[in-house]
């Protein structure tokens, strides 16, 4: 063990390491390092927010049909209810945002949520 005077000698870093030992640290330079890289440059409205929930709500409908591996397991796992609560909040976020949103983006919207329906249709007709 260092004394203080040994461990104020050393460079900020060091002493950290010293005090935390290395697991810690590198866990703190991770959150440190990912935290940073999270920080939006500029304001996020709240319109993108929902873009970016209905991206999420869509991949799990597509891994509660079955159709995508789970990340979190890498197996194809089928929940139709789980999927059919998925759709549902797309479908209830693509109305929200629905106004705001170019032709192109609705047209968008509304072939993701097609694509979705007929694939729980089907899925709940085989399984």
């Amino acid at each position: 063990m260092q004394t203080d005077e040994q461990l104020r000698a050393r460079p900020k870093r060091d002493r950290i390491r010293a005090y935390l030992g290395d697991a810690a640290m590198e866990q703190q330079e991770f959150e440190q390092t990912t935290s940073e890289q999270q920080v939006p440059k500029e304001p996020v409205d709240v319109v993108t927010v929902v873009l970016w929930m209905v991206q999420e709500l869509q991949a799990q409908a597509w891994i509660k049909m079955g159709l995508w591996k789970d990340p979190v397991t890498d197996q194809l796992v089928t929940d139709l209810a789980q999927a059919k609560i998925a759709i549902d909040g797309v479908a209830a976020l693509v109305e929200v945002v629905r106004p705001h949103l170019s032709d192109e983006q609705r047209r968008e919207m509304e072939r993701l949520l097609t694509d979705l329906r007929l694939n729980f249709v089907q899925r709940s007709s085989t399984g």
